[in-house]
């Protein structure tokens, strides 16, 4: 037991609540917000009782102040716009960041245990894999995604297929079968989403994980490198043959489509499309890129921003998003270069803590899924929301709390 927990039976709370989260996040995010909410209250009742600040403690400080320093962001956002009041009922959305260091701490007083975790990120991976057969069987959902939005649902069940897929070089057996039918699973799930997006980032995120996975040096690795391989190309294998004719044709349909549409927008096309909403977006922010306020135009104004006065086919359509599919273009304009610094900030300065942890010891999973976490969200940026979203932000405040307190934890210095 380390110096800072505080006893076994809040340590076994906090790892209930660990092993809950990643089933319901992706299936029940009422219970999602719940399970934040008693972490969140915890810390808050510990911060008190002890006189305890996270900005003080070294293991959370920096996560700390990059959820704070981002949820002050978006307030600028807001203040700074001309129209405070009509903005200000957005701010709610991203209350997960003000709490965030009160759930790291929540879990920097507990003994958390890893198991629990990725038990629940296996079983979240099964019950997804339940709910998206079942809409399959069924008419009225084109793109299986339970509950919520199919590019939000593909992207968060690629983050989960890859946290489990790190921790798998280091089971056992019996745990490898459990692991390789939750990583099937996962396919099915990415698959069925019908997110191109996810469908990149899964391929990159893999190439990313592989390079990590063969710079590893253990007196085993070459066994299991190949016994990795072997899981990954039968994943990949059973996947691809065992769908039925109506996902098969869904992924064929929506390849060809992405095709098609970006061909018509670059011989210019003016029929709205959601590729081509997409370019035609991308090119007027970056053309208007020098216009932007230093604070933005406001919390999710970026496209009445740009295309409020815009009467072509796709400026009306284009004006009733609140977003550019791009959180980078997304944020700029919402906010200036202080939302998009401390954007930035969140996703890159956490990556590199964990590159450079992991290039003094390849071994630790830990480190390569927190990589691959921030990685994973950087890329799903590109081409969709990321952080403004509910599921996206508890996920990613989640995840990033635990993989950075465990980082922290295993690099710190010992005192002399």
């Amino acid at each position: 037991m380390t110096k800072q927990s505080m006893g076994k039976n809040y340590s076994k709370v906090i790892n209930i609540l660990i092993f809950i989260f990643p089933i319901v996040i992706n299936s029940l995010q009422v219970v999602g917000d719940i399970v934040l909410f008693i972490l969140a209250m915890m810390g808050i009742c510990i911060a008190i009782s002890k006189k305890l600040s996270p900005l003080n403690i070294k293991e959370i400080k920096v996560f700390s102040y990059l959820t704070i320093g981002y949820f002050i962001a978006i307030c600028l956002s807001v203040i700074f716009s001309g129209q405070a009041k009509e903005l200000a009922h957005y701010i709610p959305r991203d209350f997960y960041f003000i709490f965030a260091p009160f759930i790291a701490l929540a879990l920097y007083k507990a003994e958390i245990n890893l198991n629990y975790l990725l038990v629940g990120a296996k079983v979240a991976l099964l019950v997804l894999g339940v709910i998206v057969i079942y809409q399959l069987l069924g008419e009225e959902y084109p793109r299986p995604s339970g509950l919520m939005n199919a590019n939000v649902f593909g992207n968060l069940s690629v983050s989960l297929f890859l946290i489990v897929l790190v921790f798998s070089k280091h089971e056992t057996l019996n745990n490898k079968i459990f692991t390789f039918f939750s990583l099937l699973s996962g396919c099915l799930i990415i698959l069925a989403s019908g997110s191109r997006g996810a469908w990149l980032s899964f391929f990159l995120l893999l190439g990313v994980y592989l390079y990590f996975f063969y710079k590893q040096k253990t007196k085993s690795s070459t066994k299991s490198k190949i016994i990795v391989a072997l899981i990954i190309v039968s994943i990949l294998s059973i996947a691809n043959f065992s769908q039925s004719g109506r996902l098969i044709e869904s992924v064929n349909e929506r390849i060809y489509s992405a095709y098609i549409q970006t061909s018509n927008w670059v011989s210019g096309e003016k029929t709205p499309s959601p590729v081509g909403l997409r370019l035609n977006m991308y090119k007027k922010a970056i053309d208007n890129i020098e216009d932007v306020p230093f604070f933005g135009h406001g919390l999710r104004t970026s496209n009445i921003a740009l295309f409020k006065n815009d009467l072509s086919s796709m400026g009306r359509v284009s004006v009733r998003f609140n977003h550019l599919h791009n959180a980078y273009l997304t944020n700029y304009f919402n906010g200036g270069i202080i939302l998009l610094g401390a954007l930035l900030l969140l996703l890159f300065l956490p990556l590199r803590i964990f590159i450079k942890a992991n290039s003094q010891n390849r071994e630790n999973p830990v480190f390569i899924s927190g990589a691959l976490l921030t990685l994973g969200y950087a890329s799903y940026g590109m081409v969709n929301i990321l952080l403004g979203d509910t599921y996206m932000n508890g996920f990613y405040i989640f995840f990033l709390a635990i993989f950075m307190l465990l980082t922290n934890q295993s690099i710190k210095t010992p005192k002399t």
